[in-house]
């Protein structure tokens, strides 16, 4: 019977951040050792024997950890407010992919409104900022184009993630309120801290 271990998986999201992400393995036993620029593979290997890199989408992310599938995840802290009923544990703060969460609209909020369509990827932090406020909200979930939501009337205002503000200009809107500030953490399965301490540990220093 073979009693080699099963690869070391570490989930990271297509895009943006995986290419920010990527510097911070170059110059460690843990950098990716496929080319992943030309590949369609979606578990790409490593320079560490026992490590493999899967590349999926960021929503996905927090699945993947929560059911084993894959041992450490890198994800944005905007993915994990709207997954916090999911079960990981919060490594890391890794400094990138830093930008805010924040309601945005064509003018102000009138003090005098009641209620207020929302349209937004994030139901779980509209809710929760909206109620903060007194406002009832009428959440209308978009994957994303939320900034021609209002100016097509299907909403009143968004809430989106904002980095420049340029988009939103281009758009007629101005960033309204900061719901809270947005990074990239690690997480990691919470029974791969007791079985797979030891790696886990290097690859946490090795990005600190």
């Amino acid at each position: 019977m073979s009693t080699k271990k099963d690869p070391f998986i570490l989930a990271l999201p297509k895009g943006r951040v995986f290419k920010d992400f990527l510097p911070k393995l170059e110059n460690t036993p843990f950098a990716l050792k496929d080319n992943f620029e030309n590949s369609r593979k979606m578990l790409l290997d490593t320079r560490h024997p026992d490590l493999k890199v899967l590349i999926i989408r960021g929503w996905d992310v927090p699945a993947y950890i929560t059911s084993g599938a894959a041992h450490l995840g890198v994800v944005g802290k905007d993915i994990l407010i709207e997954k916090e009923d999911e079960e990981f544990v919060e490594l890391l703060d890794l400094e990138i992919g830093k930008c805010r969460l924040s309601l945005a609209g064509k003018s102000n909020l009138n003090s005098t409104s009641s209620r207020l369509r929302v349209a937004t990827k994030y139901p779980k932090s509209a809710i929760s900022y909206m109620n903060s406020i007194g406002i009832q909200a009428e959440i209308i979930y978009l994957h994303g184009s939320q900034e021609i939501a209002p100016v097509l009337g299907l909403a009143d205002v968004i809430i989106d993630l904002v980095d420049t503000g340029n988009t939103l200009k281009e758009n007629g809107m101005k960033e309204l309120d900061k719901i809270s500030d947005i990074s990239t953490r690690l997480i990691v399965n919470k029974a791969s801290l007791k079985t797979r301490s030891r790696l886990i540990a290097e690859i946490t220093d090795a990005l600190k």
